[in-house]
């Protein structure tokens, strides 16, 4: 009987001070480090070959921090969880890799502890109900909003009397929403039913604008608009779709993160 490989690893994080969402972008970046430091250099975490080339199909690892509004040590927007994600599943040895992922340094020698709480399926932490541990992030859900800032890979066009380029949809060429789209379909979601702006995400009982978050890692590439900046949208599916729900510059490191509306 062939075993089916886990796609989830979920972690709890403990800290004397936490770092925020804002700060995913810089964290997930260390949890990287650490990941491909500890299973020497791991494809499902570097996302190369043994040649250095990038995997195909995005079915390397993401990492998604959160941050969730149910939990009381979540009241100033601090991080609670992580979860890593690899669609291609986590071999054996990947396995032994995560459960020896104990602690990461978030500068100025600042320890943060994960604590492994398990691996498993997306279906198998499905669900908006944070207190037994459910993430928003890896719902099956028709309606989704952005929880971590959307930064677009391409440039916006226009032509060259300066009149915006079109597609047939009316939606301009390379604009935010123009990408989004783009990227979903590129990952095999289907065309929303509907999308709209958002200007932020609650953190700490406040909304808290794109503008706040980090948005550019510390080490390594990946192609972005040439202002780096963040957006965010409500998106609608015809039917369910299955979490995590990603797309972006930086999605394997936290950016692009979408979670159930129902939160």
């Amino acid at each position: 009987m062939m075993t089916i490989k886990p796609t989830v690893a979920r972690f709890a994080v403990a800290s004397k001070k936490p770092p925020q969402l804002t700060d995913t972008i810089i964290l997930a970046d260390r949890v990287h480090a650490a990941l491909v430091s500890l299973s020497n250099g791991s494809s499902i975490f570097t996302g190369c070959d043994e040649q250095g080339r990038p995997l195909q199909g995005n079915r390397h690892s993401y990492i998604f921090c959160e941050s969730e509004n149910a939990l009381p040590k979540s009241i100033d927007g601090e991080i609670t969880h992580i979860t890593i994600y690899a669609p291609a599943g986590f071999e054996p040895e990947d396995q032994k890799t995560l459960r020896e992922l104990s602690r990461i340094w978030n500068g100025n020698d600042l320890e943060i502890q994960m604590i492994l709480q398990g691996f498993g399926q997306p279906q198998d932490y499905e669900g908006t109900d944070q207190q037994p541990g459910l993430c928003p992030l890896l719902a099956r859900s028709r309606a989704w909003i952005s929880r971590t800032p959307f930064i677009p890979t391409r440039h916006a066009k226009v032509t060259r009397a300066g009149a915006l380029k079109r597609d047939a949809s009316g939606l301009q060429i390379g604009s935010p929403e123009h990408d989004l789209l783009r990227l979903l379909d590129q990952e095999g979601f289907p065309r929303p039913v509907k999308v709209e702006p958002v200007a932020g995400t609650m953190l700490g009982g406040r909304q808290v604008p794109w503008h706040a978050f980090q948005r550019r890692r510390e080490t390594g590439g990946g192609r972005q608009a040439a202002n780096g900046a963040g957006y965010g949208f409500r998106i609608e599916f015809a039917e369910a779709v299955q979490g995590p729900v990603a797309v972006g510059y930086a999605a394997h490191f936290g950016m692009g993160g979408f979670e159930d509306e129902m939160v």
